[in-house]
């Protein structure tokens, strides 16, 4: 899952960097976060039904009909995303397990797992619906799908530099801006690169 994912290799980069700059052993390292996890583990539920669920919105998807799909790639990406009509889905990326759980407790940890699973799914799926029609030339769809993408929250970096290539393609400057000021809120690990992008 890309939570445990994304726990493990903060996990090394933690042991990492703080075993280079601190005077701590890795083994203390270790200890605290183990230390850490433990208290997760035993963090009691709590109420999660304010968090910023997600469903499919059926609607901002475009008319697919007469789109050329001889491979069938299109008809499966949008099977898979009707898999997920009406499933609740969370963006919880740059979030670890051990923080998830300290948040909500453990026992949510596992729908909270869940629920990010699928809004990554979905988050590709869409990328790739939209890279699909740029590349059978139906550019204003693409925009439409793209479009959706970014504002669903993903950090796909792929979305926003074809968005902004097809932005910048067809001279829409304020449209090209906002995109740029969207991708300033992406993580630390790809914001730069995206933005450098944009800019060129």
């Amino acid at each position: 899952m890309p939570v445990i994912f994304g726990c493990t290799i903060i996990l090394i980069l933690l042991i990492h960097f703080r075993s280079r700059n601190n005077p701590k052993s890795r083994e203390d390292i270790v200890k605290e976060f183990l230390q850490k996890e433990l208290e997760a583990n035993t963090t009691r539920k709590k109420d999660i039904s304010g968090l910023a669920y997600q469903t499919i919105d059926p609607s901002r998807l475009p008319d697919l009909s007469g789109v050329p799909d001889k491979e069938g790639e299109i008809a499966a990406i949008c099977q898979t995303l009707k898999t997920l009509e009406g499933k609740q889905m969370l963006n919880l990326s740059g979030i670890s397990n051990t923080d998830l759980k300290l948040s909500y407790g453990a026992a949510n940890f596992p729908f909270l797992s869940e629920c990010d699973a699928r809004f990554t799914t979905f988050s590709r799926k869409l990328y790739e619906l939209g890279a699909h029609l740029f590349a059978a030339g139906e550019e204003e769809k693409a925009v439409q799908v793209l479009e959706y993408t970014v504002e669903s929250g993903s950090d796909i970096a792929s979305a926003y530099r074809l968005l902004g290539s097809l932005y910048a393609k067809n001279g829409e400057d304020s449209a090209l801006l906002a995109l740029r000021k969207k991708a300033q809120e992406l993580p630390e690990t790809i914001r730069d690169s995206v933005l450098r992008s944009l800019d060129g």
